[in-house]
C-alpha cells in the first residue's frame, strides 16, 4: 500500500465538497484526473469511499471513517510541518529566501500568496536565480530553499 498525503487530500476535498468538479477546483486540477486518484486510493485501501452517480456522489460508511481518518492524519502532517518552524522562526531574525528558477515565477507567485496568508509569521523574499545558480548556495546553506528544474545535479566528491 502506498497512499500519499496527496491522495487523503484530495479525498477530504471530495468528501467535504461532494462533488468532483467542485473538489477538483478547490484543488487547483482537473477533474478526470482527480476521480482516476481516488479510484487508485479505493483500491489501495480495498474499500469503497464514495457512492457515485451521475447525479451525485455521497460517502460510503468506509468512506465516512476515512474521513475522520484522513483529517486527523493531515492536521498531525501539517503540526509536525509549524513545530519546527515556530522553533526557527522564534530564533531566526532575518527573512527566509527562496530563489526560484524564471519558468517557474508565474506557477508559483498564486502558491506563495496563498502560503503567506496561511502563514502570516514566516517572512519569505523570492529572488529569480537560474537552477545552476542555486546549487552551490543551497549546498553551502547560504540559500534556505530553491525551486530547481529537473537537471541532473553534480555528483560531491
Amino acid at each position: 500500500m502506498n497512499i500519499e498525503l496527496r491522495h487523503l487530500r484530495y479525498f477530504v476535498a471530495v468528501a467535504e465538497e461532494l462533488h468532483f468538479g467542485r473538489a477538483a477546483a478547490r484543488l487547483n486540477i482537473s477533474q478526470p484526473p482527480l476521480s482516476q486518484q481516488i479510484q487508485i486510493l479505493e483500491q489501495q485501501v480495498g474499500a469503497r469511499l464514495l457512492a457515485r452517480t451521475n447525479r451525485s456522489v455521497a460517502l460510503t460508511a468506509a468512506g465516512r471513517q476515512f474521513l475522520v481518518d484522513s483529517r486527523h492524519i493531515l492536521s498531525l502532517v501539517n503540526d509536525a510541518a509549524l513545530a519546527p518552524s515556530g522553533c526557527i522562526r522564534a530564533k531566526r531574525a532575518n527573512p527566509y529566501w527562496l530563489y526560484v528558477s524564471a519558468p517557474f515565477i508565474r506557477a508559483v507567485s498564486h502558491t506563495f500568496s496563498l502560503f503567506r496568508q496561511s502563514y502570516p509569521g514566516v517572512h519569505m523574499q523570492t529572488r529569480e536565480m537560474n537552477t545552476r545558480e542555486q546549487i552551490a548556495p543551497l549546498n553551502e546553506g547560504v540559500l534556505d530553499i530553491g525551486l530547481l528544474r529537473n537537471t541532473p545535479l553534480p555528483r560531491h566528491t
